[in-house]
């Protein structure tokens, strides 16, 4: 749900760029590439290489972070959005987006962590294929309801993304410290849950 709050803020401040869906961004990089619009083309890419850095930053703290890492990736991933709030308190422009980013790919660190599903959490295409997959297995006699799983996940980045999008209206990209905020909350309770158990 975060990914998709954070990917519409930027998506609207942005105007058709994404922070989290890299899909869409190659595909923006590759057609303006094709039309020789270098700057929108170097826009994409630029984001492209900052979220797979935000992973391997994500990959990289979870790997040293105690337990299965989760709590590590969440305090990286809300020092970033909180540093994105700051930059965007001090200075206008697409730097904060920048940050975000970053912090969009090192949540997606978290939910190879948690989840069987393994494709990132912003890679709505494969969860979708497994959500068919999954029905078709119902169909045929598997496990009748596993598809509501991956149904619940991706739905969380459209309702994140709504949600991002109304937020956006009212403050612009303040937004972004509403984000933080919500991550802060997040990682508040991983920290309870693994402090419990």
């Amino acid at each position: 749900m975060m990914a998709g709050f954070i990917d519409a803020i930027a998506f609207l401040y942005l105007g058709g760029y994404f922070v989290s869906f890299m899909s869409g961004n190659t595909t923006q990089m590759a057609a303006t590439a094709a039309g020789q619009q270098w700057a929108s083309a170097g826009k994409a890419a630029g984001l492209i290489g900052l979220f797979v850095v935000g992973v391997t930053i994500g990959s990289l703290v979870g790997r040293v972070g105690r337990g299965d890492g989760r709590l590590a990736i969440l305090c990286t991933a809300s020092a970033l959005v909180f540093a994105a709030g700051l930059i965007h308190a001090l200075a206008d422009g697409v730097a904060p987006l920048l940050v975000t980013a970053l912090a969009t790919g090192v949540i997606n660190a978290v939910l190879q962590r948690v989840s069987e599903v393994k494709v990132g959490i912003t890679f709505v295409t494969g969860i979708l294929v497994r959500v068919g997959q999954q029905l078709a297995d119902a169909l045929c006699g598997g496990p009748r309801w596993l598809w509501l799983r991956d149904l619940r996940l991706w739905a969380a980045l459209p309702l994140g993304g709504a949600t991002g999008a109304l937020v956006y209206q009212q403050l612009q990209l303040s937004a972004l410290w509403v984000a933080a905020g919500v991550l802060l909350a997040i990682t508040g309770l991983a920290w309870l849950s693994e402090s419990r158990g």
